[in-house]
């Protein structure tokens, strides 16, 4: 699979068939979408391509802080396993939000594709005040001389699979349907950090992550497991701000089972899988070191009984 970013360099006019918008959650919606476009580049002899969005454009727009159910690196390994051509990744700021519709297409998909098809979601829309939709696409697709196809929604039990209903389900601990909704369990890629060491003095180091942007998740203590390299380690993890230390911001923290190797900036997939606990204060470092413990094996507890 090809990737490339449009504040570098345009990729080459491949004859695609292309679909365009911000995948948060690669969910089965998602994928059913992105399984169409690679079926119908193969019938027309053409490349599948993907146009994805970062940062999330809420986090630009700055109207309200959505969770981020993947960071970009999840996205695109995911993009690649489904078996896409080319994904190209458009930098979403201020002055693109602004851009009428006819302005976005005549210089991200006209001007750097021979378009065979374009397929969007069934909600797509984008540019100023989210004007281009599904009817200004299918008038540009007329005028320009590329097939247009609005794919229609994925049900799952009666309810549209979406973002916002993955998030739900996650922050109410609801991981069997949220796995259910992303065909695969929900999990979080990071880069490991430095910490004060606190977890370490107290007989419990942790795995440290700061990602930056709210996630989908409650503040509280899950049983988790975590994947380093091609290893998977039974874990603890909590999620908040720390109240009994004090985090400047939330923290993603885990401490591994049977794991003492240093791997400050290496990459870590997080995966919780039950949520044991809300986050709470406690009255002294030593209460909490005895909290951690019956923590620790209560995820134990509950790891053992799954498969996985």
């Amino acid at each position: 699979m090809q990737v490339f970013h449009f504040s570098a360099r345009p990729p080459d006019a491949f004859h695609t068939v292309l679909t365009l918008g911000n995948f948060d959650g690669v969910h089965l919606g998602h994928q059913a979408l992105i399984r169409r476009v690679i079926a119908e580049a193969r019938a027309q002899n053409a490349q599948s391509g993907l146009l994805t969005f970062d940062p999330h454009p809420q986090a630009v727009l700055g109207n309200r802080e959505v969770p981020v159910l993947t960071v970009l690196a999840q996205r695109l390994r995911l993009f690649e396993h489904l078996g896409l051509d080319l994904v190209g990744v458009i930098p979403f700021t201020l002055e693109l939000a602004r851009k009428s519709p006819e302005a976005f297409v005549a210089e991200y998909l006209l001007a750097r594709f021979s378009i065979k098809r374009l397929i969007i979601g069934y909600d797509f829309a984008f540019g100023q005040n989210r004007s281009g939709t599904a009817k200004i696409l299918e008038q540009l697709s007329v005028e320009q001389g590329f097939a247009f196809e609005v794919f229609p929604a994925v049900t799952l039990e009666g309810e549209v699979v979406g973002s916002t209903r993955i998030r739900g389900a996650l922050q109410r601990g609801e991981f069997d349907l949220a796995e259910r909704l992303l065909g695969r369990a929900y999990s979080v890629l990071g880069t490991v950090v430095g910490g004060r060491r606190q977890g370490r003095e107290l007989g419990f180091p942790t795995l440290n992550m700061v990602p930056g942007f709210p996630l989908p998740l409650g503040f509280g203590v899950y049983a988790c497991r975590a994947v380093v390299g091609e290893r998977v380690f039974d874990a603890v993890g909590n999620y908040g701000i720390k109240p009994t230390v004090g985090a400047e911001e939330p923290v993603l923290e885990a401490h591994l089972f049977d794991f003492a190797e240093d791997i400050y900036g290496h990459t870590v997939e997080i995966i919780p899988l039950k949520r044991l606990r809300e986050e709470k204060k406690f009255a002294s470092l030593e209460e909490l070191k005895l909290q951690i413990a019956r923590d620790s094996q209560a995820a134990r507890e509950f790891l053992a009984t799954e498969t996985g």
